[in-house]
């Protein structure tokens, strides 16, 4: 079965505002899903579990796995208008890979984290 990478900012300036984008990056995931029919793939959804995204080599071993994980993939969806540097870094490989890339919107309008709403 073909897999469909997932493809959304994770980096926040604060962890709350790193786990709510983990979060959406499960929405986009069943989003993916729904629109290509094959599994997604999302691994920044579930990775600032194990791994912390603010320690260098943590960082760097989370990418490093991302990467793998794109190349066993049919396509990238990417959510959102806003390209992080850890996007972009999949979106090149992606494409130097001769995988094909579709862009699509945010789909999660808001989300409430700390009390605060943060548009998306």
């Amino acid at each position: 079965m073909p897999l469909t990478y997932v493809c959304s900012p994770l980096s926040a300036p604060s962890r709350a505002e790193m786990l709510a984008n983990a979060a959406k990056a499960c929405t986009y995931a069943v989003k993916a899903e729904e629109e290509f029919g094959d599994r997604a793939v999302a691994p920044h959804a579930y990775l600032p579990y194990l791994l912390d995204d603010r320690i260098a080599e943590q960082r760097a071993l989370a990418l490093e796995f991302d990467m793998k994980l794109l190349t066993m993939c049919a396509r990238v969806v990417v959510f959102g208008s806003a390209i992080s540097s850890g996007m972009q870094g999949e979106i090149d490989h992606a494409t130097k890979l001769g995988i094909p890339v579709f862009y699509r919107p945010a789909i999660v309008e808001s989300m409430s984290v700390g009390g605060m709403k943060h548009a998306l």
